[in-house]
């Protein structure tokens, strides 16, 4: 019987090879080598200016609602050099106290750690810096923001809070829950430069309770995938 006019002609083609799967997975490896970095949608804090992703500055405070934070540390080889910036070759991010026995411990992406957990790693006590006292590994928070006029399409964004703001941090969150029973993702909080030293120091103040903790709550689970997104390293980049 003839075919009709209009009816397309289907032509044959080759069958699939039986390893697809095995090319599928290849290319989606070589397929991130193709990829730039992820956006971090960081604030910047440079010369005590808040700087927004979109470009806009500020001198504060910062008005926000911290869905979420976390333990992000990281180690660059030589001495910070704004004018060099280099790439880390070992950096750790979660949950768990740097400080605890069995805490938190290297990425899995780092390919040549400095230690096998962050407690007992030589690039994590005092006076292993090059310069000064401190540690070489750079110990931070990295906290997860939306503006408390936030929508369902807002996207969250990063604010480190770097190893001499880490108490007030600390402290700030035991109060919210010592004296008001809350975490900061209910409060809207406001954060401010300390007006005493002339580098960044963050402070951080509660303005309010919100009653947007629903909404909030459903965007600090949306965040996740943000708050221990992992950095690219020298080998990474290599």
């Amino acid at each position: 019987m003839s075919k009709k006019k209009d009816e397309p002609v289907v032509e044959e083609t080759a069958n699939l090879p039986v390893n697809i799967e095995d090319q599928i997975k290849k290319q989606l490896a070589a397929q991130k080598g193709q990829l730039g970095a992820l956006p971090s949608n960081k604030i910047g804090l440079k010369n005590k200016e808040f700087t927004l992703p979109d470009g806009q500055k500020s001198p504060g405070p910062l008005e926000c609602i911290v869905l979420d934070f976390a333990w992000f540390l990281v180690h660059y080889p030589g001495v910070y050099n704004s004018n060099n910036p280099q790439q880390p070759d070992c950096f750790a991010v979660g949950r768990e106290n740097p400080e605890a026995e069995g805490g938190l411990k290297p990425s899995e992406a780092v390919k040549k750690p400095h230690g096998e957990n962050c407690k007992e790693c030589p690039k994590n006590q005092w006076k292993s810096a090059l310069t000064g006292k401190g540690k070489a590994c750079k110990n931070q928070r990295r906290l997860i923001v939306i503006p408390p006029n936030f929508s369902e399409s807002t996207e969250p964004m990063t604010v480190y809070v770097s190893p001499q703001g880490l108490k007030n941090w600390d402290k700030y969150v035991s109060r919210l829950n010592n004296e008001q029973g809350v975490l900061p993702v209910q409060v809207v909080t406001a954060i401010s430069f300390d007006p005493d030293q002339t580098y960044p120091l963050l402070k951080f103040n509660f303005i309010e309770r919100h009653a947007r903790v629903q909404e909030a709550w459903s965007l600090r689970e949306r965040s996740q995938e943000l708050l221990f997104r992992e950095i690219e390293t020298q080998e990474k980049a290599a």
